[in-house]
């Protein structure tokens, strides 16, 4: 019979913590086997130990996985890591708003209502965020599973109806000048830009002088990883490179983005939010009726009227033209009207 420990008390009987070079590893200490001590590897992770030797001990784990253990777990993993950093960032701010409510409750003991209770709540603030962070919950659940961290998913049998989209919004000549009148210059290129480009604002933001090779924008879509090449010699276009490169020139730190603040520096995301909004706002427009990422479908829309749909689906960078009638629809399709007026019988 062994000695009775004098450190890790608080370690399950058996288990054992020896810390090698600044790390803690854990082992089940099997008694002496052929006048040698033996110990099998429980692994570094205090709460996934604790299962291992609950399993080999015969016993109940005294401590069980919770949800906070396993965002963690999930953060750290390399499939976050595969995931774009703009994507990174919204699962960061649901994952915390979802911390804070079902952190400390074991993976295994979250129940349906809980979920909908918390739903009901975060709708009164925002019922996109509630169902955003609804689904990035499941999505935990689902990825937990699969490791044997759990056993189901609460989420999965809550239903909700998703928010409508907008696809059916779409922004008049009159709508963007409006808007565009009331934009400092900065702001008009970023208008101008994600207007002509026809991509999404992340892409629109992180675009640069690099990008720029043998009269053709050639990048990557953040989201899709899809890779593009939009010529850039198109009139409007090249007269919007003329246009930013002069108002660049004017500072004396030079920055390779394409998109710059009033003071040369490079545009951000939380930067071109407040200008847009504050242009928005003293144009007179409502936020639900105008936002940022519908230029987007403006250029697309526009772009399909004048010249066609696959057109539109190459500047989009989307993989069937199913999804590019499904995306720019919503202003439904050009038609011509009827050619003369229907011939009635004679003498009747």
């Amino acid at each position: 019979m062994g000695r009775k420990p004098s450190r890790n008390l608080n370690l399950p009987s058996r288990m054992r913590a020896r810390v090698r070079n600044g790390v803690t590893y854990y082992t089940y200490d099997r008694g002496v086997v052929g006048g040698k001590r033996v110990e099998e590897s429980l692994g570094t992770d205090y709460l996934l130990a604790v299962q291992k030797w609950a399993e080999k001990h015969e016993s109940k784990a005294t401590e069980k996985l919770t949800v906070a253990w396993a965002i963690c777990k999930y953060r750290a993993s390399p499939q976050f890591d595969e995931v774009s950093l703009g994507t990174q960032e919204d699962y960061g701010y649901a994952l915390d708003k979802l911390l804070a409510k079902f952190g400390d409750a074991p993976l295994d003991e979250v129940r349906p209502s809980h979920v909908t209770l918390y739903l009901d709540h975060r709708s009164k603030e925002s019922r996109h965020r509630a169902l955003r962070e609804k689904a990035v919950l499941s999505m935990i659940y689902t990825w937990s599973i699969a490791r044997d961290f759990c056993t189901s998913n609460p989420v999965a049998s809550i239903k909700t109806k998703r928010l409508p989209g907008r696809k059916h919004v779409y922004i008049t000549d009159d709508l963007l000048e409006s808007v565009y009148q009331k934009a400092s210059p900065a702001l008009r290129d970023a208008m101008d830009l994600a207007y002509y480009l026809g991509q999404r604002p992340a892409d629109v933001l992180a675009m640069s002088e690099s990008d720029i090779r043998n009269a053709f924008f050639e990048f990557t879509q953040g989201k899709t990883g899809k890779g593009m090449r939009i010529t850039a010699t198109a009139s409007d276009l090249e007269a919007l490179m003329k246009r930013i490169a002069e108002r660049k020139s004017k500072f004396a730190v030079h920055c390779m983005q394409l998109l710059v603040d009033e003071s040369g520096k490079p545009m951000t995301k939380a930067k071109l939010r407040s200008r847009f909004e504050a242009a928005r706002d003293a144009a007179g427009v409502d936020g639900a009726a105008f936002q940022f990422r519908d230029l987007r479908r403006k250029g697309g829309s526009d772009l399909r009227d004048q010249v066609g749909l696959e057109a539109a689906q190459a500047l989009l960078g989307h993989e069937s033209v199913t999804m590019t009638e499904h995306y720019t629809g919503g202003r439904g399709r050009m038609i011509t009207a009827i050619p003369s007026k229907r011939k009635t019988g004679a003498g009747k």
